[in-house]
C-alpha cells in the first residue's frame, strides 16, 4: 500500500467532521463522512438528512455494525459511507487544445465545452490541452497540459445538499478554487498516487512531480497536513507549500518562490509560427509553469505547460491581445507565486524574407539593390536600413534593433516592390530589415519588421591595368596586370555590340593566348573578380585575329626562323 498524505481544510479551527489521516488499515474502507450523534437522532432522520431517503436507514444500520436504531449513544459519531449518498453531475466549463475523455463501457471521445462528466469519468490531456470542470457546487477544477485525472466519486449531501467529490490525479496538475465561505459538510479531496488533499473554502494547486511525488500549495485559506507516516499534522497558510514522497513523509512548510518581476516579462510578440518568451530566470526555480490566457482572470487558458528552463515556446496564436503567466517550481516541485503580464501579438502580415544580398555578404558599392521575396497579403512594403559601427559577420542583437534603426540611413516607406536601391550608400557595414503593409478595411496596418540582415558595401575591383598584346607563331596572347586573389573573366564576341559572347571563360592568371575560336576577327573585353567575389565592369573590347595557321602532323603550329606562323 502506497502511503498518503491527507491535507484536511480549516474552518474557524483545526477540528474536521471528516476521518482523521488515513492509514494502512483504514485506507482499504470505503470513504465516510462522521456523524456525532445527538440526543433525539434516529437512523430514519439520519438518512433523509445525508442521503435523501429514508428507506437508507437499514443500510446506515448494517455499516455502523447493526446499531440499535433506538439506542444511538448521544456523543459518539455515526459513519455515513460516501457510495451511498446520491449521484452528482460536473461540466466542462472550458476546453482548449486535445482532450479526451474515456467513460466506461464506451469508446474514447474528445472533451467538448459543456459535455457533462460523471462518477468514473477520466480526462486525458495533451501537451499543450487545457480543461476547466466545473463542479455541481461550482467549484472549479482547472486540468493542466499532460494531464489525466479521474473524477472517482461526485456525490452529494442529501437532496439538495454539500457535494462530496473525489478526484484522482494520476499525472500533470490541477488548480482548484471553492467558492463562498467555509462549509464544514463539504467535502472535495484530490488524490495523487503518494498523497490526499482535502479542501473546504480555500485556493489551492496539486501538482504531480516528475519524481513520482507530488505538492501542493495554499493560495487562499488554511489546510492541516499530515502524511501517512507523520505523528502530527501541520497548519499551511496562504503563501506556503509543502511536497510528499513516495515513502509517505511529507516535509517541512516551505514558503512558496515569490513571484517573477512582470516587468521582466515579455510583453510583445511577433512571430506567425512559434512563440517564443524568455523568461527571468528565477534563483531557486528547478522549473516554469507558463499559461497564456485570452482573459486577466485566466478562465480561458489557449497556451500551457511547464518547462524546465526559463526559455519557453509554444505554437503561435492569432494576433491579439493576451494574458502571460508565469509561476516558478521550486526543488520540490512546490508551485511558486503567480506574476502576471499583458502579452500582444501581432505577427501578421508576416515580414518578407531577404532574397539579395545574401546574409553577410559583401557587395559592390555604386551598384547593389536590396531585394526581398513578395508576400502575399501584403500590398506595399518597407524597407529600412542602417549604418554599422562593425563589420557585417557582428550581427545586431534583437534587442539592439529599435535603436539601431531610429535614423536609418536609407528607406523605402510603402513601395509597391520589395527593394530598395542603396548603390548611393558610402562603403561601409549596414544592416536592413523589411515590414510588409496591408490595408484593413480602409486602414493601414504594418506587421512587424522581420530578421535583420547585414552586408558590407565596398568599391569594386578596378578594370584590368596595362594591357598589352604580344604575337610568337603566329599566335596572339593578351597580357594585364593582376591583383592578389583576383580571377578574370574573358568574353570573345563576333562584334563590339554583340549581344551574346562566341566565348566565355574564367582565368586564374592574368594572361590569355587566343585559342578556341574560328578564323576571323573577335572582339574580347575583361572583368576583374577580387578576393570578395565583387565583379569590375567590362572593359572596352580589344581587336584579335585569329589565323588560319599551318600545323604540322602533330597538330603542331609550323613557324620560320623570325617567329611568324606560316599561312600557307
Amino acid at each position: 500500500m502506497i502511503g498518503r498524505l491527507t491535507v484536511l481544510g480549516l474552518a474557524a479551527a483545526l477540528t474536521s467532521v471528516y476521518a482523521p489521516a488515513q492509514t494502512a488499515a483504514s485506507a482499504a474502507r470505503l470513504p465516510t463522512v462522521q456523524h456525532r450523534i445527538q440526543t433525539g437522532d434516529t437512523l430514519e432522520q439520519l438518512a433523509r438528512r445525508y442521503l435523501g431517503d429514508t428507506a437508507q436507514w437499514q443500510a446506515l444500520q448494517q455499516h455502523n455494525g447493526n446499531i440499535d436504531p433506538y439506542r444511538l449513544p448521544p456523543g459518539q459519531f455515526l459513519e455515513i459511507p460516501l457510495n451511498l449518498l446520491r449521484a452528482a453531475t460536473a461540466s466542462v466549463d472550458y476546453v482548449q487544445g486535445t482532450a479526451n475523455l474515456h467513460r466506461s463501457g464506451q469508446a474514447t471521445q474528445p472533451v467538448q465545452r459543456g459535455q457533462p462528466l460523471h462518477e468514473g469519468d477520466a480526462l486525458a490531456l495533451d501537451p499543450e490541452a487545457f480543461v476547466a470542470v466545473r463542479l455541481a457546487d461550482g467549484s472549479t477544477v482547472r486540468v493542466q497540459a499532460s494531464s489525466q485525472i479521474t473524477l472517482q466519486q461526485l456525490r452529494r449531501r442529501g437532496r439538495a445538499g454539500s457535494l462530496q467529490s473525489v478526484l484522482e490525479l494520476q499525472q500533470g496538475g490541477v488548480e482548484v478554487a471553492v467558492p463562498g465561505r467555509p462549509d464544514a459538510t463539504r467535502q472535495l479531496e484530490v488524490h495523487t498516487p503518494v498523497a490526499a488533499t482535502s479542501v473546504r473554502g480555500t485556493r489551492f494547486d496539486v501538482l504531480v512531480t516528475d519524481s513520482g511525488g507530488s505538492s501542493t500549495a495554499v493560495e487562499h485559506g488554511r489546510v492541516a497536513l499530515q502524511g501517512q507516516a507523520d505523528t502530527a499534522a501541520t497548519v499551511l497558510r496562504p503563501g506556503l507549500g509543502a511536497a510528499v514522497g513516495q515513502d509517505g513523509h511529507a516535509t517541512a512548510p516551505t514558503r512558496q518562490l515569490p513571484a517573477p518581476d512582470s516587468r521582466d516579462l515579455p510583453t510583445t510578440a511577433s512571430d506567425a509560427q512559434w512563440l517564443d518568451l524568455p523568461l527571468p530566470p528565477l534563483a531557486g526555480a528547478s522549473a516554469y509553469q507558463v499559461q497564456v490566457a485570452a482573459d486577466p482572470a485566466g478562465r480561458q487558458v489557449l497556451r500551457n505547460g511547464r518547462f524546465a528552463t526559463p526559455q519557453v515556446r509554444f505554437a503561435s496564436l492569432a494576433d491579439g491581445d493576451y494574458w502571460l503567466q508565469v509561476r516558478a517550481l521550486d526543488a520540490h516541485g512546490i508551485r511558486g507565486q503567480a506574476a502576471q503580464a499583458p502579452l500582444r501579438i501581432k505577427a501578421h502580415p508576416v515580414a518578407p524574407l531577404a532574397q539579395h544580398p545574401a546574409p553577410q555578404a559583401i557587395a559592390p558599392q555604386g551598384d547593389t539593390q536590396l531585394a526581398c521575396t513578395p508576400v502575399d497579403e501584403a500590398r506595399a512594403y518597407v524597407l529600412q536600413v542602417a549604418a554599422l559601427a562593425q563589420g557585417p559577420e557582428a550581427g545586431v542583437a534583437a534587442g539592439d534593433a529599435a535603436e539601431i534603426f531610429a535614423a536609418p540611413v536609407a528607406q523605402g516607406l510603402d513601395v509597391a516592390d520589395c527593394a530598395l536601391d542603396v548603390g548611393h550608400l558610402p562603403p561601409g557595414a549596414y544592416a536592413w530589415r523589411t515590414a510588409s503593409v496591408r490595408w484593413v478595411d480602409g486602414v493601414r496596418d504594418q506587421g512587424p519588421f522581420g530578421a535583420v540582415q547585414t552586408f558590407a558595401l565596398q568599391p569594386p575591383p578596378a578594370l584590368p591595368q596595362d594591357v598589352q598584346v604580344q604575337s610568337h607563331q603566329g599566335h596572339t596572347t593578351i597580357f594585364w596586370a593582376g591583383g592578389p586573389g583576383q580571377r578574370y573573366r574573358l568574353q570573345a564576341l563576333a562584334t563590339p555590340d554583340a549581344a551574346e559572347p562566341q566565348l566565355d571563360l574564367w582565368l586564374d592568371t592574368p594572361q590569355w593566348t587566343v585559342s578556341g575560336l574560328p578564323t576571323g576577327t573577335w572582339h574580347v573585353r575583361l572583368q576583374v573578380q577580387d578576393g570578395n567575389g565583387l565583379l569590375s565592369r567590362f572593359s572596352p573590347t580589344r581587336s584579335v585575329q585569329m589565323l588560319p595557321l599551318v600545323q604540322d602532323g602533330s597538330g603542331n603550329t609550323v613557324g620560320t626562323g623570325s617567329g611568324l606562323g606560316l599561312l600557307h
